[in-house]
C-alpha cells in the first residue's frame, strides 16, 4: 500500500511537470500577456535596465588611419556625422573586354582596332580616354547606358610591340584604368647557330 501511494505521488508529480512543460510551450497567442499576476503592469523606467551596465567593448571606436573613405574619429563616443563603412565606399569604374587581347599578335599591314568596355560600378561614367604608345588615339565613345560605355579607335601602327592605356573616371571622381601590350606582325626569329 505504501509503495502504491509513492508510485501514485511520483506519477502525479511527473504529470504536473509535463503539464507545466506543455503549457510553457504553448503558442504565443495562448500565453499570458503580463506574466504571473494578471492585470498589473509594472512601469518600465526609460534607459538602461538597473541590472545592466554599458559595456566598453560595444562602444564605437575610430578606425586606424589611413582608411580610404572613412574619417578618423578618436573619440570613443559616436559623432553625429555619418561614418562611411569601407564596404560602402563606392567602387571605382573598371575596364574589361579589351581588343586586341593582352599579349596577342595581330597581322601587319592593316589598321588595328583598339577597344575596351568601361563599367561604372559606384557612379555614372563621366570621362574616358584611350592612348597607344603614349599618344592620344582620338577614340570615340559609345554610351549604351550611363554606366556601360565602349571606347574604340582604329590606328595604323608599325610592326613590333605596342602599349595601350585606357583611363576612365566616374561622376564621383573615382578613376580606373588598364594598360596592356600587343604585337603587330611576326615575331622576329632568333638565329639558330649552325653546328
Amino acid at each position: 500500500m505504501l509503495l502504491h501511494r509513492r508510485w501514485m505521488g511520483t506519477i502525479a508529480a511527473v504529470t504536473c511537470l509535463l503539464a507545466l512543460g506543455v503549457a510553457s510551450c504553448a503558442p504565443a497567442n495562448e500565453r499570458p500577456l503580463s506574466g504571473a499576476q494578471p492585470g498589473t503592469l509594472a512601469p518600465t523606467p526609460p534607459g538602461i535596465p538597473p541590472t545592466l551596465e554599458p559595456s566598453q567593448a560595444l562602444r564605437f571606436r575610430g578606425l586606424p588611419s589611413p582608411s580610404p573613405g572613412v574619417a578618423a574619429n578618436p573619440s570613443p563616443v559616436p559623432s553625429t556625422a555619418p561614418v562611411v563603412s569601407p564596404s560602402a565606399v563606392a567602387a571605382p569604374p573598371i575596364v574589361r573586354t579589351i581588343v586586341p587581347g593582352a599579349n596577342t599578335r595581330v597581322p601587319a599591314g592593316a589598321p588595328v582596332t583598339l577597344s575596351a568596355v568601361l563599367v561604372g560600378r559606384g557612379a555614372d561614367l563621366a570621362a574616358a580616354s584611350l592612348s597607344i604608345d603614349g599618344a592620344d588615339a582620338a577614340a570615340q565613345v559609345d554610351k549604351r547606358s550611363a554606366r556601360d560605355w565602349t571606347i574604340h579607335a582604329s590606328r595604323a601602327v608599325g610592326s613590333g610591340n605596342h602599349t595601350v592605356h585606357v583611363l576612365v573616371r566616374d561622376a564621383s571622381g573615382a578613376a580606373g584604368g588598364f594598360t596592356w601590350q600587343f604585337l603587330v606582325g611576326a615575331e622576329e626569329a632568333t638565329p639558330v647557330p649552325s653546328p
